[in-house]
């Protein structure tokens, strides 16, 4: 009986000493709620974003249900991290505190850099809910004010795919506009009047690209050697623009209207005007301008 009585005094001590314990981190939790949580001294006051894409204060807001009645303390800033950091076009996120009422989110937005189009994946080129691409070929979805900010951008066509090529937030696996993406950051490099910048890039084959300039004309290249072939494709553009300045007489202007780019020499040139004596292209050798 005695040890019996002395057992149950010792598990009536334990109870009240887990009791206090619970008790103090009770108090311990309402003193840091009160402190911090619930004070209003931390209650967000600004939202800091700083961005380089489209994405704006109230889509923030929206994708990542902040509460701005709360304090810093109640926000999970990782969670917060998370969310803006699943969006496939966001590069990188940071999301930190700065007391006493300010929520600073810095965002890494990709760059648009073309819109794609093509039937067999349902992407339909430049519209408002279309499928854009970076310069890394990574492909994401147009949404909120990326229309405003994209519009001019070119767009890619692509004859064929597979829905399995594309993963938004992730680079395509489709080589062949892998390819296209390479031949636009060569143009970009050579610095090409804008007039001849690309407004239309079709994959037209498994070795051929073809290119609607903004004046409207066109130009072939292969699916290599753009290094080469842009050369070309400005020395013959210089090589008209300079004759049509030299020429008074209109009806001696020719607007290029097609040129293929893929052969080394002898590259056929179309003119939007042919004489009766020219009824088929010309053919350049890029490095003797105007040379038959």
């Amino acid at each position: 009986m005695y040890q019996v009585m002395r057992g149950m005094s010792k598990g009536v001590k334990c109870f009240f000493c887990l009791l206090l314990v619970g008790l103090a981190l009770l108090g311990g939790y309402q003193g840091i709620k009160n402190l911090f949580l619930g004070n209003e001294k931390y209650q967000i006051k600004e939202l800091k974003l700083t961005t380089n894409g489209a994405l704006d204060h109230a889509r923030v807001i929206n994708l990542v249900g902040l509460d701005l009645g709360a304090t810093l303390f109640a926000v999970n800033t990782d969670d917060v991290h998370d969310r803006l950091s699943a969006l496939p076009e966001v590069v990188n996120c940071k999301v930190e505190r700065r007391l006493p009422g300010t929520l600073k989110i810095d965002i890494e937005e990709r760059v648009p850099y073309a819109w794609l189009k093509c039937e067999d994946v349902g992407y339909w080129g430049r519209q408002a809910d279309g499928v854009l691409i970076d310069a890394d070929g990574v492909t994401f979805p147009c949404v909120g004010a990326m229309w405003q900010t994209s519009q001019g951008l070119p767009v890619i066509e692509m004859r064929e795919a597979r829905v399995e090529n594309f993963e938004h937030g992730i680079k395509v696996r489709h080589a062949d506009l892998l390819r296209a993406i390479h031949l636009m950051k060569a143009i970009e490099e050579a610095d090409v009047r804008a007039e001849w910048l690309p407004q239309q890039i079709t994959l037209v084959n498994d070795y051929s690209i073809q290119v609607v300039c903004s004046d409207q004309s066109k130009a072939i290249f292969g699916m290599y050697d753009h290094k080469r072939q842009v050369k070309d494709f400005i020395t013959i553009h210089e090589h008209c623009l300079a004759e049509n300045i030299k020429n008074v007489d209109d009806d001696m202007r020719r607007e290029i209207k097609m040129m293929n780019l893929i052969p080394r020499r002898n590259i056929p040139v179309e003119f939007k005007k042919q004489t009766a004596l020219l009824d088929i292209p010309l053919l350049i050798k890029p490095n003797i301008p105007g040379a038959r």
